[in-house]
């Protein structure tokens, strides 16, 4: 079994209908990505990210019923698929905007992204992050010379970044919802199917969508017939009621030992982007992501943190009902597990 999950947000209503966050930077009309945005950023990219691998597992083929490759996203730079979006936001941005700072929140991968992509350009980086964000997470950002500011919760962190946001005049980069963060992630949706041209279905993590967004965009774009399914963890399965509902909505708690899949709310970009790319969508449980993570390291010997097993435990699980035998890559998308944790999940 696995050990008790963290609570990542403060315990009120469990799914809020308030109005969603929006972007501080308004905009003249609904932001839009396409496949074209993707290529671009893989050319962008080019020079300072080189593809990650897409490893072979056997026995966790054997396992799920796949012929299963691993696209490993937690070997990327800063052990996560983030560093893609981040990188690519940052390229784009103006002198002005890189002269003022930059501005985000984030559980810790995202932050830890922007914070090596600002350092690139030399620009200041601020990031706002829960009180019960990873300590090696906080630790990655600081190394990277941001500054790290703390909310209470997931929860509170949107409004206590904004307003310091105002106070200082800094340009706030999204974690998931923004098209520049959706296209540089879909760069490895175009990789992976480079390295597998023969891919038939892809299973990805969820947690506020901006993976699967551009992995979808790419995929789809290359191979309109691969299946493309999303997984989310279930106690912060935020993308999935939005969807539901037919509207973007807000978690007023979350509780899972996947922080990097906690998203506090969901982003209008990115869930048109699913609903129009994704065939699927389903939810797995703590110990159905330890029990992944555990047979990962064990039988593929790579290491990932909770949120970097959510696509391999849907497979194990047979929730992502993926075709027997069918060529299938899942993406490991983060690496950043704190070891004292990690212990006590093994």
């Amino acid at each position: 079994m696995a050990t008790p999950p963290t609570t990542v947000t403060a315990p009120d209503a469990a799914v809020s209908t308030a109005a969603v966050p929006e972007p501080a930077i308004a905009l003249d009309q609904e932001p839009v990505v396409t496949f074209d945005d993707v290529l671009a950023a893989r050319e962008r990219l080019a020079p300072h990210l080189p593809p990650t691998p897409l490893l072979r597992s056997t026995t966790l083929g054997r396992l799920s019923g796949t012929a299963l490759w691993l696209k490993a996203e937690h070997l990327q730079r800063t052990g996560s698929f983030k560093a893609r979006g981040a990188l690519n936001a940052v390229l784009q941005l103006s002198p002005a905007q890189r002269a003022r700072g930059l501005v985000t929140l984030s559980a810790g991968n995202h932050g830890q992204a922007l914070a090596w992509a600002a350092s690139l350009v030399g620009a200041r980086c601020v990031v706002f992050v829960p009180a019960t964000a990873v300590p090696t997470k906080v630790a990655a950002i600081r190394s990277h010379g941001a500054e790290t500011r703390f909310a209470p919760s997931m929860v509170e962190l949107f409004a206590e970044m904004e307003a310091h946001r105002a106070a200082q005049g800094l340009h706030f980069v999204a974690p998931f919802g923004d098209p520049a963060i959706v296209a540089g992630q879909g760069t490895a949706g175009l990789e992976l199917v480079e390295q597998c041209p023969d891919v038939e279905q892809v299973v990805v993590c969820v947690g506020g969508g901006g993976l699967i967004s551009g992995v979808a965009l790419a995929v789809k774009g290359l191979r309109p017939g691969v299946r493309v399914v999303g997984v989310e963890p279930e106690g912060a399965d935020v993308v999935g009621r939005s969807l539901a509902a037919g509207r973007c909505l807000s978690m007023g708690q979350m509780t899972t030992i996947a922080d990097g899949l906690a998203a506090p709310f969901a982003a209008p970009l990115c869930q048109r982007v699913i609903a129009d790319n994704v065939d699927d969508l389903v939810t797995v449980t703590d110990d159905e992501l330890v029990e992944a993570l555990r047979l990962i390291l064990e039988r593929a010997k790579q290491l990932v943190e909770p949120a970097g097993a959510a696509a391999v435990a849907a497979l194990l699980t047979g929730k992502a009902g993926v075709a027997q035998g069918a060529a299938t890559v899942a993406t490991l998308s983060g690496g950043n597990v704190d070891l004292g944790r990690l212990k006590g999940l093994l």
